[in-house]
């Protein structure tokens, strides 16, 4: 039920991961840390699954529970992300540099607009 419902933000998952795969396993050159993109894409996509089992439960007749559960899922992704960022940092004791900040908050933004668009689309 869930592939069927978020078919799109499923297909961004596996396009993501492929690609990851490919340039860590081809030695291409980006100035991007796959791994942490990667870790970050499989995070997103997780808190996807947990907002859809949580937007399940939500009262569809009261559009203000409907509203306060999206931006709930959307606060709660955002600090899921810059726990991971913060974490990797502590970690690896290396900066973790723009572009990879950027394209995890491109990644970020994409699965956010699928999970809005999906939340509105069902209404």
């Amino acid at each position: 039920m869930f592939l069927k419902q978020n078919l799109t933000a499923f297909l961004l998952f596996i396009i993501v991961l492929v690609a990851g795969q490919t340039i860590l396993f081809n030695d291409f050159y980006v100035p991007v840390k796959i791994n942490f993109v990667l870790t970050v894409n499989m995070m997103l996509f997780a808190m996807v699954y947990l907002n859809y089992i949580r937007l399940q439960r939500v009262d569809k007749t009261n559009p203000n529970a409907l509203i306060r559960s999206v931006i709930l899922g959307t606060l709660f992704k955002l600090i899921v992300f810059a726990g991971a960022a913060l974490t990797y940092v502590k970690q690896a004791k290396e900066p973790v540099g723009y572009p990879t900040l950027l394209t995890s908050m491109a990644l970020y933004l994409a699965y956010t607009w699928l999970e809005i668009k999906e939340v509105v689309s069902k209404k």
